[in-house]
């Protein structure tokens, strides 16, 4: 038996723009992404002889099927690189699903990364980014090394320079968990009903410019295009912004589609007293379906996944 432990991070997105549909019914996007050292762990055995793969997750919700991204990641890998055995996966879930978070991908991009660990390497770290691309959008991005700059349908990663990276290390964030699930495809269609026109890329690309070349404040550059739509629909979004705005946080933004929100602090400048009152009014207005977590940013990942190897 081999086994290895992995984390698996959540990622929030600083910016967020969406560029227009394509012929292939995608939409180009262009987003400043960031993991967390928030997130999932990840047990990967390889267990001796003829068995089925399986899934055990901690988290009752979570389809432990094949349609499962873990699932599809392990007869991903197998189809392109047999190997004897099967795979049994314990998973300890902390990302919620359908947060913007990108939880499922991250699982399938460090399913991917430690299979390749334990069978040999058989795949370059290219060859494993493209090969996660066929999971999904945001798969390349946990096989990227860190921040990244994300383009086309996700698809196209652009690691952040050293410098560039450097500005988002250890900047504390506020993570906003509510248990709602947004569909990405609805936020997609919707979006795209509701804008009378197309997003100017040669601007979206100046506004990232603009932050990255050290013009502009993070704060300044935070956006997401999704936040008119998904808040619209989803009333205690809107709650919880007017919530962190009363206790003087105001740069409350969706990552990704949503639902799961988030707050770039300064602890030692947020007034005395006002975290707690947003913990109190956030359970006494919205109930306890609304979690908080602080994180940090966490832009260098040298090896991504790797937390643990069992011999």
């Amino acid at each position: 038996m081999k086994a290895i432990q992995l984390f698996s991070p959540a990622k929030v997105n600083l910016y967020l723009k969406i560029l227009g549909r394509r012929g292939d019914g995608f939409h180009d996007l262009l987003s400043l992404v960031c993991p967390l050292d928030f997130g999932d762990l990840l047990k990967l055995e390889i267990r001796e002889g003829e068995g089925l793969d399986r899934l055990i997750c901690n988290c009752p919700e979570l389809p432990l099927d094949s349609s499962n991204l873990i699932h599809r990641a392990i007869d991903l890998f197998r189809s392109q690189n047999p190997f004897p055995g099967h795979v049994v996966v314990n998973l300890e879930k902390n990302i919620p699903m359908g947060a913007g978070l990108g939880g499922g991908s991250s699982n399938a991009s460090a399913t991917l990364w430690g299979l390749n660990q334990m069978v040999g390497n058989p795949f370059s770290p290219k060859e494993l980014m493209d090969l996660s691309s066929e999971l999904g959008s945001d798969c390349p991005l946990f096989l990227a090394g860190g921040a990244s700059i994300m383009r086309g349908r996700g698809d196209q990663i652009q690691p952040l320079n050293m410098h560039q990276a450097q500005r988002l290390k250890s900047q504390n964030v506020m993570l906003l968990l509510p248990s709602i699930h947004v569909s990405t495809l609805w936020a997609y269609n919707e979006f795209s009903r509701k804008r009378d026109h197309e997003s100017s890329e040669g601007l979206s690309e100046s506004t990232l410019d603009s932050y990255l070349s050290g013009n502009s404040s993070l704060r300044e550059t935070l956006h997401n295009d999704f936040s008119a739509v998904v808040e619209s629909k989803f009333a205690a979004l809107a709650a919880a912004r007017c919530v962190f705005q009363d206790a003087e946080i105001d740069n409350l933004m969706l990552s990704g589609s949503g639902s799961a929100m988030f707050s770039l602090v300064d602890f030692e400048e947020l007034p005395s007293g006002n975290l707690r009152k947003v913990e109190e009014v956030l359970l006494q207005e919205l109930g306890t379906e609304f979690g908080l977590v602080t994180a940090k940013l966490c832009p260098f990942f040298a090896r991504p996944f790797n937390f643990r190897v069992y011999n």
